[in-house]
């Protein structure tokens, strides 16, 4: 499948496309694509703070806006790197299946419909309609979502609500601890 193809077949035919390429596992062109998303967001958040008008901006030197920006891409791939092993790892414990490989491929593949939210918002800033940029990159933020669900559910081979776990189950596991600090830290301080 030619990379065109597999674009398309992602955006318009994701469950077999996804399937495909959890199978192949091709890293290189799935880490650059994730990077290509992560370094054109980087750009249009770059030209929305420079047309936004805010106090941080006076506040903080221009140059020190993109180190900023490209930390968060290169944090973004770390937390990619690290969840998508850690996916899988809940999947193995639950039920059974393992594919890292796959999971960090598909996740990269699946973030393609990220490259219209900065765009467009930036789009719709410049229009001085901020708040249909906000729902058009919140729209592109959950097409990305859906596909990474579907994603890793072909990677995986289980069902959508078994994915949902396994996705959710991080989040859940953070929450009860962050909590159960939270809970524990006003006990020892009213001693």
């Amino acid at each position: 499948m030619s990379f065109t193809e597999t674009i398309y077949g992602v955006l318009f035919e994701p469950a077999a496309t996804l399937r495909s390429l959890a199978d192949h596992k091709p890293y290189g062109t799935a880490l650059l694509v994730f990077i290509g998303v992560l370094l054109w967001s980087v750009v249009f958040e770059q030209a929305l703070n420079v047309y936004g008008d805010s106090q941080i901006q006076e506040m903080i030197p221009a140059n020190l806006y993109w180190l900023f920006s490209l930390f968060g891409a290169i944090l973004s791939l770390l937390v990619l790197l690290v969840g998508s092993g850690l996916l899988s790892l809940i999947s193995e414990l639950i039920y059974g299946k393992f594919n890292a490989g796959g999971i960090l491929v598909v996740l990269c593949y699946s973030s393609i419909p990220g490259i219209l939210g900065p765009p467009l918002h930036y789009a719709s800033t410049l229009a001085g309609l901020q708040w249909l940029g906000a729902i058009l990159a919140g729209l592109c933020m959950l097409w990305v979502l859906v596909l990474q669900v579907i994603g890793v559910r072909e990677s995986l081979q289980v069902t959508t609500g078994q994915t949902i776990l396994i996705m959710l189950l991080p989040l859940l596991v953070s929450v009860l601890l962050i909590v159960g600090m939270a809970i524990l830290a006003t006990m020892t301080l009213t001693i």
